[in-house]
């Protein structure tokens, strides 16, 4: 038989104002776990050239939305072109004997959506990150893995910034029979 004495009583109500309390702490400070995207089309074609940007935007669209890629414009309800991704690391600061000091990251991309009959639902659009680096001679092998790791948060806020204004794009009335019907 169970019995309960009243010092385990006191843990137990003790861990449970515990966790009632935190899980009011992160509620109110507007915590919340990263979920679905809904977008304005459930198949979409994205296009353009092979690389680390257009690979991390397709599977963060596969992951967080109910949208499916297509392979042809005929199949699609939008077609997404990654119009251009350019990357530099521009010097922003010098030492006393003229080494660099400190770089600038940039990461800039461009991009539009269209209907898959050219319409143009979201013109040619740049977003651009970026970074600071310090640098150093001595570290420079640790500096160029801080660089790529730096280039992968940017290039993640990037799809973060193109998935949020994908999800606020709603087709024009009467965009024809084959618009989405959400």
């Amino acid at each position: 038989m169970w019995s309960f004495e009243p010092r385990h009583a006191r843990r137990v109500w003790l861990r449970a104002g515990a966790l009632g309390g935190l899980s009011l702490l992160l509620g109110g400070c507007g915590f919340h776990l990263r979920g679905s995207t809904n977008l304005a089309f459930d198949r979409l074609l994205v296009q353009g050239q092979p690389g680390p940007m257009i690979d991390l935007l397709r599977r963060t669209i596969l992951a967080t939305t109910d949208a499916r890629l297509v392979g042809d414009a005929r199949q699609a309800q939008a077609v997404f072109t990654l119009l251009q991704e350019s990357t530099s690391q521009v010097p922003t600061a010098y030492n006393a004997d003229g080494t660099v000091a400190q770089y600038t990251l940039n990461d800039v991309v461009r991009f539009q959506l269209n209907a898959p009959d050219g319409r143009i639902y979201i013109p040619p659009t740049t977003i651009s990150r970026s970074s600071r680096l310090s640098y150093s001679t001595a570290a420079a092998l640790g500096k160029a893995y801080e660089a790529d790791m730096l280039y992968a948060g940017m290039r993640q806020s990037l799809v973060d910034r193109i998935l949020f204004q994908l999800s606020n794009f709603h087709p024009p009335a009467g965009a024809g029979a084959d618009a989405p019907a959400r």
